[in-house]
Formats: C-alpha cells, structure tokens, sequence
C-alpha cells in the first residue's frame, strides 16, 4: 500500500501527460478528442416508451418527455440518449427499424422531436438518438425490395443465399425455427425466406432483423453472397448510414449511440475492416458536423475509440469485466457481486427466489479478486485510450436489470453504487435509477424484450413520478399500461412474488417511502436528492472530468471498503465505499493536510493520525473526500 500511494502521488503530475500506446492495428489517431462537452458530461438514457405518457394511452412519447425537461434539468445532466424513436415493428422494443428518417406514430412526429431538441438545447441539454446500424425490421421497404430480385435500387442490401455455409448454420436454424416463437430468437446467423429472391437471409439478432450487408472483410470466392467491402452494395449502404446521420444532425441532434457497433463487417476477426468504416464516419462527420457524437454499443474500447468513436461503454453484460461488481456472473442474484450486503459471498437464490443448486455456487472468485479485475481492467483502459476518447460507466441500461435487484433493494444500498458510477469519468444515468426503480424478473416480454432465457423488461417498466395510478406515468386504465408498474420498495423477486406480496397486504421490511418522484422530492436524505448532489460536486470540481485521472488504492488482504482517488493534479478526492452489512476500515500510508468530508451517506469518519489516513466506515456507507 505505501509503495503504491507513494509513486502515485510522486509521478501524478506526470501522468498527466502520458500519450497512449499505438492503437489496435497500428491505426494512427487522425482527430483531436472530443467535442469538449464530453469532458464534463452526464448522459441520462431514456427508454421512451416508458417515460411519460401524454395521451392516456398507456405508452411513453415524446410530449410526455418534453412536459418533464424542468425535472430532467433538475438532475444537472448535459444530455439525453433516447432509445429508439425511429418507426419500428415492434418485435424488439424498437430496435426493428421501418423507416430511418421518421419518428414512430406512438412517440408523435418528427416536428415533435424537433420541438423537443430546441426546448432541450434552450435548457442547455444535449440530445442524442440511438441508431440501429446493423440491421432493419424484415417488413422495412429496402428489405422487401431487397427480396424480389437482384437488380433493384436496394437489391444489395442485404445478404441472400441460395444455400447454409456448413453444417453448424443448418443445425442451428433447425434449432432456431424448433422454438414457437423463432422470430424473436437470436440462434444462429440466418434465416429462411419465403421470397423469390432467395431460400435464406442473413440476421444480426433476432429472425425478424435481416442483417445489412456492410460487406465481408475476407470473401470467400466460394461464397457468392460473401461481397467485399468496396463491393459497389456495401459501399451504398455506408452511404446509406451517412445520410441517416446527416438527415438529424440538421434537425439539431447532437449525435447517436450506435447499437451493436462492431457487428456490421462480417469475417473480420482482426476488426481493421470495422474500425475503417468507422473511421470513415468520424473523419465525414468532423468535417461536416463538428461537435457532433458517435457512441457506440461495443466495450472493447481500445478498438472502439481506434475506431473513430467518441465514447464507448463500459456495460455490465455477463462477459464484461466489471460484470461481477454489479451481478453474480450468470444469474445476477442475491449476491455473488461485490456490491452486496453479503461482501460478494456466493448467490444462494436464482433470479425468482428459488434456491441455488450447491454445485452451481461460485465458492471460488474472493471479492478481492473481483476488485482487482476491475482495478485492473479500468486502469489500462483509462491509460490506453486517454488520448483517444471516453469511456463511460453506466448505473444500468435497458438490457439488464437494475441496481435495485434482489437483496439489493434500500437506498443505502443503492447510494453506494450511485457514488461509485458518478464519481466516475464519464456516467450514464439510466432512467430511474436516481429514484431506485425496482427490476423485477417474470414481467411479461412485452415487444422482444426476454428472449432466449434473458431477462429484460425488468429494466424497462415505467418512470414512476407520483402517487397517481400508473405511479403517475398514464391516466389510462391500469390494465392497459404497456408494460406493469411495481412503485413500492419490495422484497419480492419476480412479478407473481410481488402480486402475492401487494394481495397479503406486507408491508416491506427494508426500506421506507415509494420509489416516486414525488416522494423523495423533498427528502434531503432520498436516494434523487443523492444522485443530484453528486451530480453538482462533479461539475464543479474538475477533478471529476473525463479527462482527469483515476487511481484505484488496493490492498488485496483488505477487499473493503472500495477506495480510489480522482484528481486533476490540482484538487485530488478520495472515494470511500463500504457495501456491505458490516464496519470497514483502512489506515492508508499517504500525509494530507487535514481530509475534507464532501459527501457522505451512513457513518463515516476519516482523520489523520501517525500511521496516515484513518478510514472508518459503519455498515452500507459512502463518502467523497477533498485531500
């Protein structure tokens, strides 16, 4: 520990200026980092159809957004990313996409969101789109041309073929087409087709989402639907992709989150191919649309930032590196994460509450280990890309459950995990999480959102703003919501848990208040007034910004608490975590003036005595302190 702190703060002021490593591929940066209101920003996701509700029909819109941009502003966030708003199919929650230039008839009209962009910037808020990049809806107009013949405007759009590549693609679409409902199933890479072009189409997700033809990295002759990628139909589609962006950046959006980024060239396993298209992008946009955003669904960041991309995402899907900070590693339980009140002991129930089989619990991976793996993992990224781009953190998103999940369910716990993402260089606020919405498993898979085992309409249900019915978010009928509202902090796990739950009449043992707007408005100690306040303290201390730096303090014998430092060479603060259920403390070998307490929520106490800074922390506690 001493040696660490004491070459941190010894080499801190020139680290600063450490250049990152070559990029992947030998790629040469050709851009300068930025727009500069990345280097200050929260981003705060919003699934749309679960916002706000303005007409009664059960369904979030864009008027519903723009009557809640005084309490978007309120959060002291720089922009909004809408999940898809463009006309869909609805096999998958928006993301089968009809028609690239027109806002769905369910969210309004593209005058709509228009209006929503000028009152946004007006309150000095950034909007940013999500663009499906990969693939359209199979009743999208291009397809259906696409699928009549080969000479066509759009013929080449897509990739058709007469016969499967191998075995493995015919046993995996006998699989796929076994299940009842084979449209919303991710196996395998193609689908069959009832058209005249072809007997099979190749998919990016679902069945129903026909993948479009960016051109393979390394055809094979063999292959006829294998075309390169200076092929004259991938090159269109690029084409393509650049008049979608250009077609919004002139209504005023200020850029897009793309949606599965990587997957679009195919058969390139050293990605040079992608990240050439990529960067393509980025070197037309600077030129045409400076300060303009590309972000991109992808969490390989030193590819992805090589790759021309603004900012990439640090997800918390089951392959991820910090996956084990948040869920156990597949079934996101109660416990076997580090956040836990447990201190990361193994999961003993699965998603719904039944117990565990013994010979499926992790006995083996140490919270220290999950510290270090992160630690690890998030330095060298930091370092690596510092001069290339962003990577943000994410309190959540719509393809995986929430903070509040399982035994993880009072706001103490949740200001803990809140602390850790916001003091981090680049947050993504997820909708609701500044209030703990609930995630629940067992909803119903409303538009594609469970497939294939997955769980993830439980981060999708509605913001929950009042005391109303529906919790505020639609005048309609209950039964007609989209999608349930569960507004009550509960210890139920899954849907039927929580009705059986509501009919007993129990009252929750855990935590007091609703998960509303509402209440937590005026309670100076709810976990909204929390996240504003960390919100407030990283705008104005620039030793939270994107670019200043982060260094982890660990000590493998002492998991907890979680400790790190951000500073800017000038102003350095120390981040204090304790999840669990018990007292942590810590003596870090490092002189300090006095130690500022800037935030804090539980018991906290932090002094400097002759062995160095004592830490210590009551159970379910976190705290920011100025050095």
């Amino acid at each position: 520990m001493k040696k660490i702190l004491t070459t941190l703060f010894a080499a801190l002021g020139a680290a600063l200026c450490v250049c990152a490593q070559p990029a992947p591929g030998s790629f040469h940066q050709t851009w300068q980092k930025g727009p500069k209101w990345l280097e200050n920003a929260v981003i705060y996701q919003v699934y749309p159809s679960s916002y706000k509700d303005s007409d009664g029909n059960g369904i979030g819109d864009i008027q519903g957004v723009i009557s809640k941009l005084d309490y978007i502003s309120s959060l002291g966030v720089t922009a909004i990313w809408f999940n898809p708003l463009f006309e869909s199919g609805w096999i998958d929650g928006g993301y089968d996409v009809l028609d690239f230039y027109k806002v769905d008839p369910r969210f309004g009209t593209n005058n709509d969101l228009v209006e929503l962009v000028q009152k946004a910037h007006a309150k000095g808020i950034k909007v940013m789109l999500d663009l499906v990049a990969g693939h359209t809806s199979d009743k999208h107009p291009w397809f259906l041309q696409s699928a009549q013949d080969t000479n066509l405007q759009y013929s080449d759009y897509y990739i058709w073929s007469d016969r499967l590549p191998d075995d493995k693609a015919r046993k995996d679409l006998e699989k796929m087409l076994k299940d009842p409902n084979y449209m919303q199933n991710t196996t395998g890479k193609w689908m069959k087709s009832d058209y005249p072009r072809a007997k099979y189409y190749y998919k990016n997700f679902y069945a129903c989402q026909p993948a479009l033809n960016y051109g393979y990295a390394n055809p094979d002759p063999s292959r006829p639907w294998e075309q390169g990628v200076d092929a004259p139909g991938p090159k269109a589609v690029r084409q393509e992709l650049k008049n979608i962006l250009a077609f919004w950046y002139s209504k005023g959006v200020d850029g897009f989150r793309v949606d599965m980024a990587s997957s679009l060239v195919k058969n390139d396993r050293d990605k040079r191919e992608i990240m050439r298209l990529w960067r393509e992008m980025r070197a037309w946009q600077d030129a045409n649309y400076p300060e303009r955003v590309l972000m991109a669904e992808w969490n390989d960041p030193k590819y992805c930032l090589a790759g021309g991309f603004n900012v990439d995402m640090n997800l918390n899907s089951v392959k991820s590196a910090n996956r084990r900070m948040y869920f156990d590693t597949k079934h996101q339980a109660d416990g076997g994460s580090y956040f836990s009140l447990n201190g990361g002991a193994p999961s003993l129930k699965d998603l719904y509450g039944n117990p565990w089989p013994e010979d499926k619990l992790d006995l083996e991976t140490t919270p220290g280990q999950m510290l270090k793996s992160y630690y690890d993992y998030i330095t060298d990224v930091f370092d690596w890309t510092r001069d290339w781009g962003y990577f943000a953190s994410i309190t959540g998103n719509h393809d995986h459950l929430r903070f509040n999940t399982g035994a993880r369910n009072d706001p103490s716990q949740l200001k803990v995990m809140m602390t850790w993402i916001m003091t981090m260089p680049l947050p993504i606020l997820y909708y609701g999480d500044e209030i703990g919405l609930r995630s629940l498993v067992d909803l119903p898979n409303v538009e594609g959102a469970n497939h294939n085992g997955k769980e993830r309409a439980g981060g999708r249900s509605p913001m929950q703003w009042n005391s109303e019915p529906n919790a505020g978010f639609s005048t309609c009928a209950p039964e007609n919501i989209y999608i349930p509202v569960c507004p009550e902090w509960t210890p139920a796990t899954s849907y039927p848990m929580y009705l059986e739950w509501k009919a007993a009449g129990s009252k929750n043992p855990t935590a007091p208040g609703a998960i509303t707007v509402e209440s937590q408005e005026g309670d100076p100690q709810s976990l909204l007034n929390w996240t504003r306040a960390l919100i407030k303290l990283r705008k104005e201390n620039k030793a939270f910004w994107a670019s200043s730096r982060f260094e982890p303090v660990f000590d493998e014998s002492r998991p907890y608490p979680m400790l790190f430092l951000r500073t800017d060479g000038l102003d350095t603060y120390l981040i204090a975590l304790n999840p669990t259920s018990k007292k942590q403390k810590a003596t870090l070998d490092l002189s300090s003036q006095a130690p500022s307490t800037v935030l804090n929520s539980g018991k906290f106490s932090c002094k400097t005595g002759r062995k160095g800074l004592q830490i210590n922390m009551g159970p379910v506690s976190a705290a920011v302190v100025k050095l």
